[in-house]
């Protein structure tokens, strides 16, 4: 069993090839939260995954908030493993997780990275057609790496992407995630064809559609980027200031 979440489509690419090699089944947690779906037979499972994305060097929202309701039936020492997509360093975000599962009495068995496509665009620009190609063949190889280890249950640190002094700067960038998380700056365009995908895409319902165009109806969202890097039309942006910054999806998965 692998829990994920993704919302541009990385950790999905990550998760898919690690189910693909180990025919386990995917959960993808937005789902499961909209079906307020937290209990979980696992006394079949030998392996228990989990694959995210990590956001200011630390766990997204959304995952803490299903953790806090996880309940898993039948568990008794099974495997248990993480995957991090990141873009270029996880931090802290490996050992951050590794306390939350423990919270719910879950031993983490083993850790892994990936490098993928930075696209958080309030930060900067998005690399080139040929750069994002490059580092999702770069890809591939760590994730040959982590389906060779997962199907063998081997134990041990393989994030080699936690960067310097991991704990430090998570414990210094992490607290600004909570602060990130307003809603306030995104901004919708007339180029708006009320399609109503974000609503239906954004994880935590923080999109409705009124008179046809999309409100961001809370105060704070998972700030997973996803409706604006989805939207069909780029109609959705940043503070007006991410224009030329670009849109990306993984073009190896389908979402």
């Amino acid at each position: 069993m692998i829990f994920y979440f993704s919302a541009t489509g990385n950790s999905k690419y990550v998760a898919e090839h690690v189910a693909a090699a180990t025919d386990d089944h995917l959960v993808f947690l937005r789902d499961a939260i909209r079906g307020r779906r937290y209990q979980f037979d696992v006394s079949r499972e030998r392996r228990i995954g989990f694959v995210l994305p990590t956001y200011f060097f630390g766990v997204p929202s959304i995952v803490t908030f299903f953790l806090e309701k996880l309940r898993l039936i039948g568990y008794e020492g099974q495997y248990v493993y993480l995957v991090l997509t990141c873009g270029a360093s996880t931090g802290g975000a490996g050992g951050q997780m590794a306390k939350l599962l423990e919270e719910r009495e879950l031993v983490l068995s083993a850790r892994f990275a990936v490098p993928m496509v930075d696209n958080y665009v309030p930060l900067g620009q998005l690399p080139d057609q040929e750069a994002r190609e490059r580092k999702l063949d770069a890809a591939e190889v760590y994730l040959e790496e982590i389906c060779r280890v997962v199907r063998a249950m081997g134990e041990g640190d393989y994030d080699r992407c936690q960067g310097n002094a991991p704990d430090v700067k998570t414990a210094l960038i992490y607290p600004f995630y909570a602060w990130g998380r307003s809603t306030r700056p995104f901004v919708v365009t007339d180029e708006c064809i009320s399609c109503g995908l974000c609503q239906e895409i954004c994880p935590c319902g923080a999109i409705t559609i009124s008179q046809g165009m999309p409100v961001w109806s809370k105060k704070k969202c998972v700030r997973c980027m996803g409706c604006l890097h989805r939207c069909p039309v780029g109609a959705i942006h940043w503070k007006k200031r991410d224009e030329s910054r670009g849109r990306y999806v993984n073009p190896r998965s389908e979402l």
